[in-house]
């Protein structure tokens, strides 16, 4: 799957935000059906809110907040999706609808960006704009990852959300580490 991403700072304060919050729609199934197999942006979402500021307030001006929402979507090859006509509107719908739990956020809101499949793709480089790497299910999870060296290209070493041992920041830092003690294996150095 790909990624819908509202990066949004706002001049106020919200006393009852948590620093990671997810916000499950109605549907969960059939939203993950038509991510996962469907070929167009479904109407509704659900969501994570992440909000750095509640742990650490340095990361925005005085009273404000800086946060960013990820909402699920298809990537680039499931669905032909025209993000250049449809981000603004998808993206005014995600902050109406947090609206329910963050109270008058659209007039708060003083900065927003949003990064759509086409950025995942054409800044990141990501097949169809995916943004996990391979798709998370047993045949691809865990020992059968890609491997942090390359099986069939000597000096290959590979790190990032899509090797061995997974994605998200714990997988990435591991990962790294793992890759990082191939490296000197292979090379007769101790790796730290």
């Amino acid at each position: 799957m790909s990624l819908f991403v509202i990066y949004f700072g706002t001049n106020r304060r919200y006393s009852d935000l948590a620093h990671h919050t997810i916000l499950f729609g109605r549907r969960f199934k059939g939203l993950l059906d038509d991510i996962f197999k469907g070929n167009k942006l479904p109407e509704d979402f659900s969501l994570y809110l992440h909000a750095p500021t509640v742990t650490d307030p340095s990361l925005a001006p005085d009273g404000c907040e800086a946060l960013y929402v990820l909402s699920p979507v298809p990537h680039l090859g499931r669905a032909a999706i025209d993000w250049d006509s449809v981000a603004q509107k998808y993206g005014d719908a995600i902050s109406e609808s947090l609206e329910q739990h963050l109270p008058g956020l659209r007039q708060s809101i003083v900065t927003r960006r949003h990064f759509t499949p086409h950025d995942f793709r054409d800044e990141l480089n990501a097949y169809h704009g995916s943004a996990f790497s391979v798709a998370p299910k047993l045949t691809q999870s865990a020992f059968f990852r890609p491997h942090n060296r390359a099986d069939q290209i000597p000096g290959l070493y590979i790190v990032g959300g899509g090797p061995h041992p997974g994605a998200g920041v714990p997988g990435v830092i591991n990962t790294a580490k793992a890759t990082c003690g191939l490296v000197g294996q292979d090379f007769g150095v101790l790796a730290s």
